[in-house]
């Protein structure tokens, strides 16, 4: 007999809801392994639109992702990994800006039916952060295929350095990548003195009158 059962995975910034069941060989507590996916949703706080679906749309969120954030770090495009027509999902880069934009198409080519998500870094972020966590739950969704390959050697710059070649696959390992994309996104920050080179105030010069002998009066004959 299968069981209902529910996750959440959040961040600051993003919240990830599943229902499903678990299959006829789990009893029903927390170590429960939900193998069925009935509904996922997905909201971005301060954002209206809840992205909601099933497996394909959870799948495809994961894929985009990661793609994105590997791409992000690396400066290189990888293959498109995401055949399924349904629940499309892509992110690119607002260029006049340090945003990026999620787009949702209930089917790849119908544009008209389409949702857009505008993402701070920080947003982005804690999205994958969120997905993160959903891939190190063993007990939810095992069978998701989480990963993308390695970029192909055909797409690779002849002057790409060693570790942008390396560039993990794995959300988890991406997230750190994403962190530090959003390191450099941040202003500089003013100058800062050191204090301890700060000119110090030269002493007050204190002249030392010379002390006169007092006079000592001469006795009287």
């Amino acid at each position: 007999m299968s069981f209902p059962i529910q996750r959440q995975y959040s961040s600051p910034n993003c919240v990830l809801s599943l229902q499903g069941f678990t299959d006829d060989n789990n009893q029903y507590d927390n170590s429960a392994v939900m193998t069925v996916l009935t509904l996922a949703q997905c909201q971005i706080l301060g954002n209206p639109n809840i992205l909601t679906g099933g497996v394909n749309f959870l799948q495809n969120l994961i894929k985009a992702v990661s793609k994105y954030s590997q791409e992000r770090l690396s400066g290189l495009t990888h293959p498109s990994e995401i055949a399924e027509e349904n629940d499309y999902i892509t992110i690119e880069k607002l260029a006049d800006k340090n945003r990026h934009k999620l787009i949702w198409q209930e089917k790849k080519e119908q544009t008209e039916k389409q949702i857009e998500l505008e993402l701070s870094t920080i947003q982005l972020f804690d999205l994958l952060e969120t997905l993160d966590q959903l891939q190190a739950d063993g007990n939810t969704l095992p069978q998701l295929e989480d990963k993308l390959q390695p970029l192909p050697r055909s797409y690779r710059r002849a002057e790409e350095s060693f570790v942008q070649q390396s560039t993990p696959a794995t959300v988890g390992i991406a997230s750190l990548a994403l962190a530090a994309i959003a390191m450099f996104m941040i202003p500089n920050p003013a100058e800062i003195k050191d204090p301890n080179l700060e000119p110090q105030p030269l002493p007050s010069k204190t002249e030392t009158v010379p002390q006169q002998n007092p006079l000592v009066p001469t006795p009287n004959n």
